[in-house]
């Protein structure tokens, strides 16, 4: 499990976005959750960057606790139901994408460039003007991938445990998005506004 602390956990992303997927055939939404609550944790070690991604994935989350406690929580369980009972947005490819190109950057290179091709190529597309100019700006205040590492990995980890690690945790990230966009296209949310 995660600690309270916000300390970004690869290996715990990894586990529940595997876990999303390896429970059953349908996407588990308490493990969907796990992850992205994990996420989160990466967020802010990016800085106040991403501060606004971070505060919407927050509020998304809690709109998904609070449905999946609530009384109508059966529409919850999986993914899959609430696509059936509500309409969501999902912003994995972002990250995998991210995530993937972080992987590929030798450790004294800055993830601003990496970060601004993800986000043009995916979130960006859907942000106003002002917003993209306003994040692509922010995003060169990142760290190099170094600077990323100190923040994540522990004293006795190796950046070749991290780039292992990494590869997996895209993988199943991957794995999650697929998935979702079948879903959405199976049942015609791809083309809602």
């Amino acid at each position: 499990m995660s600690s309270p602390e916000k300390k970004f956990d690869l290996q715990y992303l990894h586990v529940q976005l595997s876990a999303v997927f390896k429970k059953s055939s349908k996407l588990d939404m308490d493990s969907y959750i796990k992850a992205y609550t994990e996420f989160n944790k990466f967020f802010g070690l990016m800085g106040t960057v991403f501060g606004f991604v971070s505060s919407d994935v927050t509020s998304k989350l809690e709109i998904l606790e609070t449905f999946r406690k609530g009384s109508n929580g059966q529409h919850f369980q999986t993914i899959e139901d609430m696509i059936i009972h509500e309409e969501t947005e999902n912003k994995f490819m972002f990250i995998a994408l991210f995530l993937e190109q972080l992987f590929q950057l030798k450790l004294e290179d800055k993830l601003s460039g990496a970060c601004q091709t993800t986000y043009s190529s995916t979130l960006g597309q859907y942000h106003p003007w002002i917003i993209q100019k306003a994040a692509i700006m922010a995003m060169y205040a990142l760290p190099t991938k170094q600077g990323l590492l100190q923040r994540i990995k522990g004293p006795t980890e190796t950046e070749e445990y991290y780039n292992e690690l990494l590869l997996k945790a895209v993988e199943a990230m991957k794995e999650v998005y697929n998935r979702t966009q079948k879903l959405y296209e199976d049942h015609n949310i791809l083309e809602l506004p």
